[in-house]
């Protein structure tokens, strides 16, 4: 199988001619096109548009026919204003030239004066007079040869007349070939600068228009209701963070508000996580792969295997069932297309046999497509669907992929729950609040909370959202829309901040009341989705709402989230993961050779109870040891002397991770302690999350595996 990068796509390529012309010769297939004209003569200069049709775009022939026009007339401003284009260029240079020249004549009068360095410029001159750059006529042709993935419903032959009629309704003089014959054709391509170009089109069945402006309140930590800003340009400009929120122990707040709702600027040089990453051996980039895609090494792997366990284990814990469904879904499943053009992502697309396939961007799709085709029992609601999604992909633009906070492969723990009506999923939106919350605080992540919605849901239920926001005793960020663009009509999000202020989702909730529907009505037309329906012992029946839940985020966005809060706060808090979360929980070393085989038992045994443990056993200092724990963030280090190895004993340096730094002192000595009671210590730092050991080789300093050089 092959990668691509496209989807959802009409190919099209345009041809400048002087003149063409198409004859028919014979029907290529039992219904060919009905064409009243045995040829087609087009004289002056013609845009002959070849258009192939391929498999998805028959979704809606409206939609695509449009899209296909609107690259038509981007096509023909294209050439017809080249000319103007290379003038206004030329001109520049003529600027340029004459700057230089009065340069190296004050240079040849004054020897004080440098000559300039830039030799001046050719201008650009056309390869046709500038009156063969129009258009006159358009001819839109069907041509099966650009695609491996053609169409085979019959609403394909509705595409090119409906392009061409879309054209003569913008003052275009328009043709169109049939659709289903043999032809010939002759066109004569005029051979200028833009006199060839193709397009891939992608349907996306999103309206044209923009949303309409939506409001930007903030829910203080009492419940008050204050009004920010709405979403355009001038009125953020003029926003002002409230007074009491302006202060410096604020500024985390301050930052997002700047990044969600004021727009941030996107961060400059390389976001200081990617260093840490590195430097720790978590993961790094693979030049050898597509960009955006990480090779993992053995502390990433832990970190991301234990918070994979610990989101298994709340979730259970909190009534879901475990899916996986496939990573890759058909093109030609016109539900699944619905959404999936709906939201048009950077999609990879897979090659089998004469199949094309997407990789998956989140697990809706199939798992939805179960759903549709389960029984389910009105008793057994909500019911919870919880899949470790690995992986989702999306190929985002190379300029906009950032270490591990954008990427184009991820991994996203995700749960999907079934409810009978909305009362049901508000209830169950409550539950799943306080669980999302319980995820990040034992990640040990700081994040804020927005909340988004229609202005309809929020005066029918402001009460318990207030109250949600209440619950924290912080301040939370409201997004009110007009009415509802997405299959949501409520958005919680949990964002996180990075060192430069800049604000990316982690757990997130969405309240759906569309995707379980058998269709919905959109711009005028019925559109498939997933007929999700649920049976009562009565006889009753209904579509479920559907809670969308990441309770965690994306696993690599986490392992962003903490890294880069560390560095966020490194000059006020210690920093470090939670002794649960730290690949390395304890290290053990010996204060000289004398006592490096006892140094060696503490450690077996620390693995031996479960505790990831590894030994400094290199010829160095002990103060050398203690600082390399220091700069790894090691939560426990362990020293034994000659005291310890005479008492059974051990000395332990607890690190204060997440506390305030007080005076320089970023951990707690304590002296002389059973290693049964160090056990207790970090136990009591592990009880209810998972465990998992670390390999061998990563045990001692002299077997340890580098990654990196």
């Amino acid at each position: 199988m092959s990668f691509l990068a496209l989807i959802f796509v009409m190919k099209l390529l345009m041809i400048h001619s002087k003149g063409a012309y198409m004859q028919k010769k014979s029907k290529a297939m039992a219904h060919a096109q009905e064409y009243d004209k045995s040829e087609l003569k087009l004289d002056g200069l013609v845009l002959v548009c070849y258009v192939s049709v391929e498999d998805q775009d028959t979704f809606d022939t409206d939609i695509i026919s449009k899209q296909g026009a609107d690259e038509i007339l981007a096509g023909i401003d294209l050439i017809q204003g080249f000319p103007g284009r290379v003038q206004e260029e030329n001109e520049e240079v003529a600027k340029g030239n004459e700057k230089l020249r009065r340069q190296a004549e004050a240079a040849a009068k004054n020897p004080k004066v440098k000559p300039p360095t830039e030799k001046p410029r050719e201008p650009r001159k056309l390869i046709l007079d500038p009156s063969m750059y129009k258009v006159d006529r358009v001819l839109v042709y069907p041509w099966a040869h650009l695609s491996n993935f053609l169409s085979n419903e019959s609403t394909a032959s509705e595409v090119c007349p409906k392009i061409a009629a879309l054209l003569k309704q913008q003052g275009i003089d328009a043709h169109y070939s049939p659709f289903g014959w043999y032809k010939a054709f002759k066109i004569e391509c005029l051979g200028h600068e833009v006199a060839e170009s193709f397009r891939d089109v992608r349907l996306a069945v999103l309206a044209d228009e923009v949303r309409a402006t939506s409001q930007f309140k903030i829910i203080t930590e009492k419940g008050k209701i204050m009004d920010f800003c709405d979403n355009s340009e001038e009125s953020r400009k003029k926003a002002k963070i409230p007074e009491q929120y302006s202060g410096p122990d604020w500024k985390d707040f301050q930052d997002f508000i700047r990044s969600e709702v004021l727009g941030l600027r996107a961060e400059e040089g390389e976001p200081p996580h990617i260093a840490l990453m590195k430097k720790f051996e978590i993961a790094d980039f693979d030049d050898a792969s597509d960009q955006g895609n990480f090779r993992w090494y053995t502390r990433g792997i832990i970190l991301k295997s234990l918070i994979r366990d610990y989101v298994e284990h709340l979730v259970i814990e909190n009534g879901a069932v475990l899916v996986d469904t496939p990573v890759m879904y058909t093109v030609k499943n016109k539900k699944l297309t619905a959404q999936t053009a709906r939201f048009p992502a950077k999609t990879y697309t897979v090659l089998s046999g004469n199949n094309r396939y997407l990789l998956r961007f989140a697990s809706d799709f199939l798992l939805f497509n179960m759903f549709s085709e389960m029984n389910i029992r009105e008793e057994t609601m909500p019911l919870r669907a919880y899949e470790y999604e690995q992986y989702a992909f999306r190929r985002e633009q190379a300029g906009e992929l950032s270490g591990l906070r954008r990427l184009r492969a991820f991994t996203m723990p995700d749960m999907h729950t079934l409810c009978k009506d909305l009362p049901q999923a508000v209830e169950e939106f409550k539950r799943q609040f306080v669980m999302d919350n319980k995820c990040l605080r034992d990640l040990g992540i700081k994040t804020f909370m927005i909340v988004r919605t229609t202005e309809e849901f929020w005066a029918e239920n402001k009460a318990w959202i207030v109250d949600v926001v209440k619950s924290e005793a912080r301040p939370a960020m409201l997004e009110l829309w007009p009415e509802r663009y997405y299959y949501f009509i409520m958005k919680y999000e949990r964002p996180a901040l990075s060192v430069a202020g800049q604000s990316s989702c982690l757990a997130t909730i969405q309240i759906d009341v569309e995707s379980a529907e058998d269709y919905i009505e959109q711009y005028g037309k019925k559109r498939q989705k997933y007929n999700i329906s649920w049976h009562g012992k009565d006889g009753s029946s209904g579509h479920p709402i559907i809670l969308h839940n990441s309770p965690s985020g994306g696993m690599e966005r986490v392992v962003w989230a903490l890294l880069e809060g560390n560095i966020r706060t490194q000059e006020t808090h210690v920093t470090g993961f939670k002794t649960w979360l730290s690949p390395i929980q304890a290290r053990v070393m010996s204060v000289g050779k004398d006592q490096a085989s006892y140094a060696q038992e503490v450690a077996d045994e620390l693995n031996r109870r479960c505790i990831r443990a590894d030994l400094d056993d290199r010829d160095e200092t002990v103060g050398k040891k203690i600082r390399q724990a220091e700069v790894e963030w090691i939560p426990y280090t362990v020293v034994v002397g000659a005291e310890e190895v005479k008492n059974k004993t051990v000395s332990i340096r607890k690190r204060l991770i997440g506390e305030k730094i007080i005076e320089g002192k970023t951990s707690e000595q304590i002296n002389n302690v059973s290693l049964d009671d160090l056990v207790a210590m970090v136990d009591k730092d592990l009880e209810g999350f998972p465990r998992r050991e670390l390999p061998l080789p990563f045990r001692k300093f002299s077997t340890r595996v580098y990654f990196r050089t």
